[in-house]
C-alpha cells in the first residue's frame, strides 16, 4: 500500500467558513466514484480511502517585485 500527500491552497474571502471535514469528504466521494483498485490475491475491489487531513490558515505573504526597477 502506498500514502499521497494533495496539498492545495484556497484564497477565501476574510469571512469565508471552510469546512476541512466536508472538503475531505468530497475527495473521499470522488475516490469512491473514480478510482478503484483490484487485489490480485482475493480478486475483491479495494477502495482508496482519505484517511485523514491536516488544516491550517497559512501565513504566506504575497510579495510583487518590480523585476525591471534596478537596485
Amino acid at each position: 500500500m502506498k500514502t499521497a500527500v494533495f496539498q492545495v491552497r484556497i484564497e477565501a474571502t476574510p469571512d469565508a467558513e471552510i469546512n476541512p471535514f466536508h472538503l475531505a469528504e468530497e475527495i473521499q466521494a470522488y475516490l469512491n466514484a473514480h478510482v478503484c483498485a483490484v487485489n490480485e490475491t482475493t480478486d475483491t475491489y479495494e477502495d482508496v480511502r482519505v484517511t485523514g487531513y491536516k488544516f491550517d490558515y497559512d501565513n504566506f505573504t504575497p510579495t510583487q517585485f518590480d523585476y525591471d526597477q534596478e537596485f
